[in-house]
């Protein structure tokens, strides 16, 4: 994996073909980002839906989940 800081401060993760391989073989990638300037942790889960990625997410927390959260790339222009 590559993990960089960009200079208007995004972080980029570069994923392999080994970090897929892990990810499809059901094993979460954990990135703590205070090691690139960050406060928080991110983990990058896969599944072949969003429904096979929930029932991960739930097995890990042990119940059910909140709502999701839409997500909003900053790069996105209004409509």
């Amino acid at each position: 994996m590559i993990r960089a800081t960009l200079t208007d401060g995004r972080y980029l993760l570069g994923l392999d073909a080994e970090n897929v391989r892990r990810l499809r073989d059901g094993k979460p990638i954990a990135i703590d980002l205070s090691h690139m300037g960050g406060h928080d942790a991110l983990i990058i889960m896969y599944g072949d839906t969003q429904s096979d990625i929930l029932k991960q997410l739930e097995g890990a927390t042990g119940g059910p989940l909140p709502p999701a959260m839409p997500f909003h790339d900053p790069g996105d222009k209004p409509q």
